[in-house]
């Protein structure tokens, strides 16, 4: 069933169907939105040559429309690994045509750029030059080495980059079900972010070179909307629900102990294997 959504009369996005397809088809939206504006840039251009930063900004445009749909593919067969890797990517590329929004004669760099090992601006510098006020730096760099770390294969990422991690000794097991959606909610709504920023970026110098693409920006804007709206609300039912599957210590009721270093302990556990580590006496209460 597609996905449906519209404004009622508060001015709130209803959405009607299934919450996977609901992040879906907000992102196959702005797939269709990006992809119309590129043929609209190409076709005012027609066979005349084509402003050398609008090529740039195509072809990232088109990459990361590429990366959106094999993203979703990934997340929807539980890969969330392998889709925090296309975020990496994604990121730099946003990057770079933010970069080149804020001067069009950095296109030229990125067109010329020939080094096979390197790309032409490091990611460092561009957040720096990007990203002047220093929260927004802060949470920019946070979020990139957050994904950075899988894409190099890390350890410290531990099981956000790994399907088994070891930590303190123990075997650590990231969980096979994502059964809140947070794994898909959250890559749907980065991939979702990543493009929607990228175009914005896009614009910036599709308009400069005196194309009209407010259509295509309005309604961009509105999915953007949408998604934000909806994510908004997936966080609050998470919230709520994970607060009423966590499970309620069954404490003593006579002496409801708390041994050193831990948070709990139950009745049953003190009453089979372990009642002598955890007596009443050994870890009397205050």
């Amino acid at each position: 069933m597609r996905q449906t959504f519209n404004i009622n009369s508060k001015m709130e996005i209803e959405f009607q169907g299934d919450k996977k397809q609901a992040f879906i088809s907000l992102l196959l939206e702005l797939q269709g939105i990006v992809s119309d504006t590129i043929q609209n840039i190409l076709d005012h251009y027609g066979k005349k040559h084509i402003e050398p930063s609008n090529w740039v900004a195509i072809v990232v445009l088109k990459r990361l429309i590429e990366s959106t749909k094999a993203g979703i593919l990934l997340i929807s067969h539980d890969f969330a690994r392998d889709a925090a890797i296309l975020v990496t990517n994604m990121m730099e590329l946003r990057l770079d045509i933010q970069y080149i929004a804020r001067d069009h004669i950095n296109a030229q760099v990125w067109l010329k750029h020939s080094e096979a090992s390197t790309k032409p601006w490091k990611v460092g510098m561009l957040l720096k030059e990007l990203f002047k006020e220093k929260n927004e730096f802060e949470a920019e760099k946070k979020v990139y080495m957050q994904f950075s770390m899988v894409k190099h294969g890390n350890p410290v990422a531990e099981t956000f980059a790994f399907p088994l991690a070891i930590k303190d000794g123990s075997l650590i097991a990231s969980p096979q079900e994502d059964i809140l959606l947070s794994k898909l909610s959250l890559f749907i709504f980065t991939f979702f972010t990543e493009l929607f920023r990228s175009f914005k970026a896009a614009a910036i110098d599709f308009k400069r070179c005196g194309f009209d693409i407010k259509e295509f920006e309005t309604k961009a804007d509105f999915i953007n909307m949408a998604m934000q709206d909806i994510q908004a609300k997936n966080i609050n039912e998470q919230i709520c629900l994970l607060r009423k599957i966590t499970p309620i210590p069954e404490l003593c009721k006579s002496c409801v102990v708390v041994p050193e270093n831990h948070i709990e302990i139950t009745c049953l556990l003190r009453q089979k294997e372990h009642a002598d580590n955890f007596s009443c006496e050994k870890y009397k209460s205050k």
